[in-house]
């Protein structure tokens, strides 16, 4: 009778040991798959926002800090002159998925003083959609007037002389343009995870992505604006956004055992515009 009374009592200590181990080690993993939705979800965005253009590089955003929408390039080249209606543009080798998956929404050029101007068509993706040159010369020629701009190819890709419209006759020839996209980005209702909230990535004109969840509400776009100390939570007049602070509030997939609800891990990411200006 001693001998039984001692294993079970041993027996339920080990009992006791393997479910709190077992309970620490459900929980651990949650804690970690929170953590890897928020550290993917920065990597996604962060390679995009950086790229925008630090004066007007955001159009629209929402009040309560759940929707943005950029204007993110994915093209650069030079602007080799106006021909007839239309601007001649070099255009740089790009990755042929980067070009596939992108919409045109228009083209930005810059000044020497280091401005951008931004056109944006009425019809970008029919009527004012980047064509093939109807006269490569003007880039390529050196003739009176013609820019001598060679076409580069890079790794098997090769740059394109393309007019675009709305012409912009104030763009000076060599100058830098780069076309762009409009994206949104919106932590709203998710359909993989039902109940919460999700990452979406929509280009508009194109593709509508769930690129991360699960999160919880808390998650939202805070502003940076130039000379500022810290971000704020209203949207400030659109043109002074210089950067975002993304509050990746993730959660665990699943409730851990021993818990009443998902783990989470909050990570903050605040990234700043790199296309600046001179001036």
């Amino acid at each position: 009778m001693v001998s039984m009374t001692i294993i079970g009592i041993l027996g339920a200590i080990f009992t006791r040991i393997i479910v709190s181990q077992g309970r620490f080690t459900d929980q651990q993993n949650a804690i970690r798959g929170a953590r890897t939705v928020s550290r993917q979800a920065m990597n996604i965005l962060s390679s995009e926002i950086r790229m925008v253009q630090d004066s007007g590089g955001i159009d629209s955003a929402s009040a309560d800090g759940k929707v943005v929408r950029l204007k993110i390039p994915y093209r650069f080249g030079v602007n080799c002159g106006v021909l007839g209606a239309k601007n001649v543009v070099s255009m740089l080798p790009v990755d042929s998925l980067t070009l596939a998956q992108a919409v045109y929404a228009g083209y930005a050029w810059r000044s020497p003083q280091g401005n951008y101007t931004v056109i944006a068509p009425a019809d970008p993706t029919g009527a004012d959609k980047p064509a093939s040159s109807t006269d490569v010369s003007q880039c390529t020629g050196s003739g009176t007037g013609e820019a001598r701009v060679r076409t580069l190819s890079m790794s098997g890709r090769s740059g394109q002389v393309l007019d675009i419209t709305p012409t912009a006759p104030l763009a000076l020839q060599g100058q830098i343009v780069f076309f762009y996209q409009r994206i949104i980005y919106k932590f709203a209702a998710s359909t993989a995870f039902p109940g919460k909230i999700g990452l979406w990535r929509i280009v508009q004109g194109g593709a509508t992505d769930e690129i991360m969840a699960p999160f919880d509400t808390s998650a939202r776009f805070k502003y940076w604006t130039s000379g500022a100390t810290a971000s704020v939570s209203a949207p400030p007049a659109l043109a002074l956004i210089r950067g975002l602070d993304v509050v990746l509030a993730a959660q665990s997939r699943y409730t851990p055992s021993g818990r009443t609800s998902p783990s989470k891990s909050t990570v903050i990411a605040s990234l700043f515009f790199r296309n600046v200006r001179t001036q």
